[in-house]
């Protein structure tokens, strides 16, 4: 009789499970990523819209190797073509915690335009299921497209995008025979933040895989994890979009143009408050550019995006530098329509020319502001003087058509629901017969205007020479510092503005008091808030912003 000492084999036997444990742990997900379906399938254009069509998508980092396998539906050869795409490696920024992947991108060349394809997207020992894109017909002059607000979730740990699915989805489903869309900034609330870049693909699956998307930078899509004001370069969006790379040094994928049909359109990049200290003076590199690219159009339409508006709808939040540098240009070349987001309501303002309203579309640009696609609104948001329509979508998310035909352009703005909420048509060479009335009246009392806002009813006093030698401006002081949500009082004879916890002290010539309460103040004095002054003598209007 004898005695086997188990302990030896009861080891042996833990070691070989643990062996074969930690071989499966390490094999069998790579096996499983061999076996993953490619993801983010993406349309967009980085060439000529009828004879190419730039297709990218992700897939583990593990995967060296993808192809797109086409064909023309309709052709009786039904011949397969297939392009190996390349492919880089996306790693984490700063404060972001995921995986590294492969971005593949690939160009068919050489398609024949006005012409429906089928394709399929090929990563290691996967495809994709069978989408299909259609290519420019030549000399197209009739076609439809669509815009989209800002598409964010409204906080960096809100990663619902069911809004932005919900918008877009519907919108597509209405407007199936749509070429192309545009979202114009503020893609994800996030942009370095790569869960938020997934959920905002998912929700757009089934649209961004059929027509091209042609996006738009955004602020938000240059801020980094867990930092309030912290950016960076935007490597999330130019990876993921492949674009036009036509735009000025430095700036290629975020700012570009290209043509399509009857029309060409430009996109900016208007972060200059989040790149500068990246890039410097971007707004100078892309007037420069801006200029050359206008210059050189010729087509019937001109549209411009960007994302921060020139002409806003928030109480207190103006875009000044991105007007003084980008609207010249527009009015030199007579672009025809300038899209907008970042204030998340909708308006459209009567044409301008040089900062003044015009009877007719002919003689300056309209400006439109296209709402929120996404879950975030504002509530400080208001009609301006310069607006000839406004709506604040905060009931629910919204977007914009935009159908061409000839020389008639349809902008028709709707809820996500399908309720329209404006439609306005300009066309080339239309006499506007009832011009006059469509511009809002001179004002025959001098009225004040802050960030655009007209103040309740307040008129300005322009004295005569025997009250002020300077004939200068003065301004009702406690509708003015009301508005900024400040007051203005007496202290000791002398008037002091306060603003939050600061104070400014308005020198005695340039106040007038009345039985001890402030009454009016010199535009002069505004001015040392770091407030600009302009007068319009069209509307009767002083204008005053920050």
């Amino acid at each position: 009789m004898f005695r086997i000492n188990a302990m030896p084999v009861f080891s042996s036997v833990i070691y070989l499970l643990t062996a074969f444990v930690s071989i499966s742990a390490n094999e069998m997900p790579q096996l499983s990523k061999q076996h993953e379906m490619p993801k983010h399938i993406t349309l967009t254009w980085s060439d000529d819209p009828s004879t190419t069509q730039t297709i990218t998508w992700k897939t583990s980092s593990t995967i060296t190797n993808g192809c797109v396998k086409y064909s023309r539906i309709g052709d009786p050869t039904d011949i397969t073509d297939t392009k190996t795409a390349a492919y880089k490696t996306l790693t984490p920024c700063i404060g972001d915690m995921f995986e590294s992947v492969n971005i593949f991108t690939v160009t068919l060349k050489g398609l024949k335009p006005g012409n429906q394809y089928s394709y399929m997207v090929s990563s290691g020992q996967t495809e994709s299921e069978t989408n299909t894109f259609f290519t420019e017909s030549r000399n197209e002059t009739k076609f439809k497209f669509l815009i989209f607000g800002d598409s964010q979730s409204g906080s960096p740990a809100n990663l619902n995008y069911d809004p932005w699915r919900n918008t877009v989805q519907n919108a597509f489903n209405q407007n199936r025979d749509s070429r192309f869309f545009v979202n114009v900034g503020d893609l994800v609330e996030t942009g370095q933040s790569y869960i938020h870049w997934n959920n905002w693909f998912e929700a757009v699956k089934g649209i961004i895989d059929t027509i091209p998307a042609m996006p738009v930078l955004g602020n938000h899509d240059t801020y980094i994890p867990g930092s309030k004001s912290g950016c960076t370069n935007p490597v999330y969006y130019t990876s993921q979009f492949q674009l036009f790379q036509n735009g000025p040094d430095g700036l290629q994928g975020q700012v570009y143009s290209y043509n399509y049909g009857n029309a060409h359109f430009v996109v900016l990049d208007s972060q200059e408050e989040e790149e500068a200290p990246i890039k410097g003076d971007i707004l100078k590199a892309q007037c420069d550019w801006l200029n050359m690219d206008l210059s050189s159009a010729s087509n019937t339409w001109k549209i411009v995006f960007f994302h921060k508006p020139p002409y806003y709808n928030k109480s207190m939040r103006a875009n000044e530098a991105i007007k003084s540098a980008f609207c010249r240009i527009f009015d030199k070349y007579h672009v025809d329509v300038v899209f907008n987001g970042h204030d998340h309501g909708v308006s459209r303002t009567y044409p301008i020319n040089a900062g003044k309203l015009c009877y007719k579309p002919e003689n300056g640009t309209i400006y439109y502001v296209t709402g929120r696609s996404g879950a975030k609104y504002y509530d400080d948001l208001s009609s301006k003087i310069w607006d000839a329509f406004f709506y604040d979508p905060q009931d629910q998310p919204c977007y914009e058509i935009v159908e061409i035909n000839g020389n008639r352009m349809t902008i028709s703005a709707k809820k996500q629901d399908g309720t329209a909420i404006d439609i306005y048509t300009m066309e080339k060479g239309r006499h506007y017969e009832n011009a006059a009335g469509m511009l809002p009246a001179k004002y025959n009392t001098t009225r004040v205007a802050v960030y655009g806002s007209l103040l309740n009813g307040q008129t300005i006093n322009r004295p005569s020479a025997s009250k002020s030698s300077t004939g200068e401006w003065f301004v009702n002081a406690n509708a003015f510092m009301a508005y900024l949500g400040g007051f203005a009082s007496v202290k000791n004879g002398k008037v002091v503005l306060n603003l939050g916890d600061k104070t400014y002290e308005v020198p005695a010539d340039k106040a007038i008091i009345n039985a001890g309460n402030v009454t009016t103040i010199s535009a002069q004095a505004i001015l040392s808030l770091g407030f600009s002054c302009q007068y319009d003598d069209s509307l009767n209007i002083l204008f005053f912003v920050k």
